[in-house]
């Protein structure tokens, strides 16, 4: 569809032209004039480009006006679509070449007839026709845009041109411009049938005249993106059912049916069913009298596009989320000042800042420019005592970004590091950081010190180890460095020669990290000769409490043993030659039975002066049953004592002594509780698993449920403890007993019970009584013992025995025993005599039994000597200081027992029976 105006036909043409003189009809010069107007016409309205037109015009005006020379020009010519070109230019000839002004332009903004071009003052037609004599004619042409076009005639004769050329010259213009208007909008929509049809962007064009649009044109892009050809789109409406609802469909429906422009994002449907998201931009074409013709519409494919704004939009509400989750506060903004981004966090601080006395706007303008003002780190102190470290920074897009880190627990930090800073060099335990080769990097006065210097840094880049004794340093190695690499720290007692002599330091070595150890000295000078002489004390209240306890015992003791003399005495008169023979046996039995209860009373006696460090293996049963005599001296004689003893063995590595201490304090008390009224102090050993003792609340120790457990109670039916006496028994020097008590009884109990990894439980009720429960945990090893059975029954034939003893008589006894029971027995009186016999023929000795206190050497030594010399000899010493030897040479590879006095003849038969040598010989 062309717009180009149509051309005049030769039939019309002379009523359109009016000739401004009157008609000279017939006149050839006229007819002439006529025709050639006409040939012009049909020449400038046929023309196909802008050249043609203009050359036409001249060929028409060289004919019709005699000019000799034609010239076109105007104040500015059109480039694409009516776009103005802003310099003067010559639009005919195209060659011209000629430079124009616009003052020259100006001056033929209106009609010039120039009869004499040289009687002209103005300089502007002569310069622009290029001629200073002739004559001239121009006439303008105004476009509705504003364009001049001028059309100039210029001839050599002045005077030429008369008033009807010039009216020739003026209906010629019009043509032209009416010409020229055509082929502009001819190229016009030549080139935008161009544009649209090579264009990227996916373009259709709609008629919006029937209801819905019909499509009228789509250009390629258009035909790849949705897959619908031209021929498929002609005459389909443009608001479709392809368009899914919603609101800027809605929208556009409404822009489309006002012709507004808009832009809008459709979900559409290409040919294939795939839908896909269509961004469409509506823009209006209308004619030159306003009304609608056609809507330009425009598709892009923004589906990868929206993805990807969704992807940073999720993007940057994370961003601004961890932005609002940081505690730093934060403000940016752009290269013109205007403020991007705030946080809570920086929203905040200016609320601390300013309050509400500023608006928020005002604040941040004031904060930003008093971080300018001030250097790029700035700590700024809030009202509520924050503080914030304010930093500036220059981002890429030059604009400034502002951060404000709350520091407030950094400075708090840093004043408490610089406080214990100062409290690590007024301490008075050294203390120094150090390198794992033992370097000092760091050592305060009091380390200093050890090192006989004040200043810290005289000994910076020493070894920490140089200020002690070479001997302690040795001992790091194997006592320190292993356990600090594998716990993490370790503990030493070190010496060091200081001034004032020498000290004692407890060295604690600490590792930092695999590079860096700290050493802690502490002086422990005073408190070891604290701990000695606290130690001292408390071993004499112990000894104290030991003799105050074997002083009341003494009196009992030797009632009873004076009681066991008499029997022994009495029955040793009855034995003469008169006794019959039936009262002989019986009146031995009893000699033996009081013997043997003295013998047992002596010896627990002894037990307790033993030494607590001598441990040995008991059946607290046998302990308990050979000390009942000694426990009952110290009891009133209105007090009933029971004992009840569980049947199963309770073996245990422990200090006779101790446990004999214990129980005679235990019996003591409750005889106290009870005064000197009659009352009732019963003893229980019983044998328990520890997972049966887990419920129980122990006022000492605690039960371990994998071991076996001996209980030892002990109950009275006395007075009972007071409840706030209750509360420090154990922890305390205290006692019920007023001033004949010294308070270091249950204390001293309840000591003994931890060092053998004991518990105590305490039951008592003022009025009504005592239990005392003491729970001892008992060994895996049980002892050989010699049943009752076997007693009398061993048979000693082929022993050959060797018995030293400087007692003639306890030899001799023993002597006629082992002898009764089949066995050899040699007698030596000194141990010399008895290695000598025993170097003399090694292996022809079954036993040798050998008293320990013999002038020359003891026991201990001869057996030495005497496993030397015969390597498989068995030897069992008698002493009746048993539980009091720690002699190095009795060992078990040494001897095979160690018997007390009196011995049991029995047992030392068993003993023979069981690892004697058979004399072969």
């Amino acid at each position: 569809m062309s717009i180009r105006p149509a051309p005049l036909s030769k039939d019309d043409a002379p009523d359109r032209l009016t000739a401004p003189a009157p008609p000279r009809e017939g006149t050839l010069h006229e007819l002439h004039v006529s025709n050639a107007m006409l040939d012009g016409i049909e020449a400038m309205t046929s023309a196909e480009t802008q050249e043609t037109v203009l050359q036409a015009l001249r060929e028409t005006l060289q004919s019709t006006t005699g000019a000799q020379e034609v010239l076109v020009f105007g104040d500015v010519s059109e480039r694409h679509f009516g776009s103005p070109e802003s310099q003067p230019a010559v639009l005919f000839p195209p060659k011209c070449g000629r430079a124009l002004k616009v003052e020259q332009i100006e001056w033929f903004a209106r009609r010039r007839q120039i009869r004499n071009l040289s009687r002209c003052r103005t300089p502007a037609a002569a310069s622009l026709c290029g001629h200073n004599e002739g004559s001239l004619i121009a006439t303008p042409c105004r476009r509705k845009n504003g364009q001049l076009m001028v059309v100039l005639c210029w001839h050599q004769e002045p005077g030429f041109f008369d008033e009807s050329k010039a009216q020739v010259l003026s209906r010629l213009t019009a043509i032209t411009s009416h010409a020229l208007r055509g082929i502009r909008m001819d190229d016009r929509q030549s080139l935008l049938a161009s544009v649209l049809e090579n264009a990227e962007v996916p373009v259709m064009l709609v008629n919006p005249a029937d209801q819905g649009g019909d499509v009228v044109y789509v250009n390629a892009a258009y035909e790849v993106m949705s897959g619908r050809t031209l021929s498929e789109m002609l005459g389909m409406m443009f608001i479709t059912e392809r368009f899914r609802p919603g609101a800027d469909l809605h929208s556009m429906c409404n822009a489309f049916a006002d012709g507004r422009r808009g832009r809008f994002r459709i979900l559409n449907t290409k040919k294939d069913g795939a839908p896909f998201l269509d961004e469409i931009s509506l823009t209006p074409i209308r004619s030159d009298s306003g009304t609608l013709r056609y809507l330009l519409a425009t598709h892009t494919d923004v589906t990868e596009h929206a993805q990807t704004q969704l992807v940073v939009h999720q993007l940057e509400q994370r961003i601004e989320s961890a932005m609002e989750a940081v505690t730093s506060a934060i403000l940016a903004t752009g290269a013109d000042g205007e403020v991007l981004y705030t946080n809570t966090a920086m929203r905040s601080l200016l609320h601390e800042l300013y309050g509400t006395e500023m608006r928020p706007h005002q604040a941040i303008v004031t904060f930003i420019k008093s971080v300018e003002d001030s250097d790029q780190r700035v700590e700024v102190t809030c009202s509520d005592g924050t503080i914030f470290l304010v930093r500036s920074f220059d981002s890429s897009e030059g604009g400034r970004v502002i951060t404000g880190t709350d520091i407030t627990d950094i400075k708090r930090t840093k004043r408490v590091l610089q406080q214990r800073a100062a409290a690590m060099d007024s301490t008075a335990e050294g203390i120094a950081i150090v390198e794992r080769t033992a370097r000092i990097n760091y050592a305060n006065p009091a380390f200093a010190r050890i090192f006989g210097t004040e200043n810290p840094d005289d000994i910076i880049g020493e070894s920490w180890c140089k200020a002690f004794r070479d001997e302690d340093v040795a001992r790091l190695s194997s006592e320190v460095r292993s356990k600090v690499a594998s716990e993490g720290s370790a503990q030493i007692e070190m010496r060091a020669k200081l001034a004032d002599g020498e000290r004692t330091f407890e060295v604690c070595v600490t590792r930092i990290d695999e590079k860096m150890r700290i050493v802690v000295a502490r002086d422990i000078t005073r408190r070891i000769e604290y701990e000695r002489a606290r130690t001292s004390f408390e071993q004499k209240l112990h000894d104290f409490e030991k003799n105050e306890s074997i002083g009341r015992l003494a009196a009992g003791v030797a009632h009873d043993f004076n009681n066991l003399l008499a029997v022994i005495n009495g029955h040793s008169a009855l034995l003469n030659d008169r006794t019959p023979p039936d009262k002989v046996q019986l009146y031995s039995n009893r000699i033996s039975e009081a013997s043997s209860r003295a013998a047992k009373m002596i010896n627990r006696f002894l037990d307790l002066g033993m030494s607590t460090d001598q441990q040995s293996m008991i059946d607290l049963r046998n302990l308990l049953t050979e000390s009942q005599d000694l426990l009952h001296s110290a009891l009133s004689a209105d007090t009933r004592f029971t004992l009840d003893l569980d049947e199963d063995e309770m073996e245990m590595l422990c200090s006779p002594s101790d446990l004999l201490r214990v129980a005679l304090n235990l019996v003591q008390n409750a005889q106290d509780a009870l005064g000197n009224k009659p009352g009732r102090i019963h003893q229980c050993l019983k044998r328990l698993p520890g997972v049966d003792l887990m419920d129980l609340q122990l006022d000492v120790g605690q039960i371990d449920p994998d071991q076996i457990y001996a209980r030892y109670a002990v109950e009275d039916s006395g007075s009972g403890i007071p409840s706030d006496v209750r509360k420090r028994l154990f922890n305390e020097h205290c006692s019920t007993k007023g001033q004949r008590g010294s308070g270091i009884g249950m204390m001293a109990i309840a000591e003994i019970i931890r060092n053998h990894d004991g518990a105590i439980r305490l039951l008592t009720e003022e009025g009504k009584g005592t239990r005392v429960e003491i729970f001892l945990p008992l060994s895996d090893y049980s002892l050989t013992r010699i049943s009752e059975q076997d007693i009398g029954s061993v048979r000693l034939d082929g022993q050959l025995v060797l018995l030293v003893d400087d007692d003639a008589q306890v030899a001799e006894s023993i002597a006629a025993f082992l002898e009764r029971l089949g066995a050899e027995v040699s007698i030596c009186l000194h141990p010399d005599e008895a290695l000598e016999a025993i170097e003399e023929d090694p292996g022809l000795w079954s036993f040798l039994v050998t008293d320990y206190n013999m002038p020359g050497q003891n026991g201990g030594q001869l057996a030495r000597a005497a496993k030397t010399a015969d390597g498989d000899l068995p030897i069992v010493i008698v002493t009746a200081l048993a539980r009091k030897l720690s002699d190095p040479n009795l060992t078990e590879d040494v001897i095979s027992a160690l018997l007390g006095k009196p011995v049991d003849l029995n047992t030392l038969a068993h003993l023979i029976a069981q690892h004697g040598r058979i004399n072969s010989a």
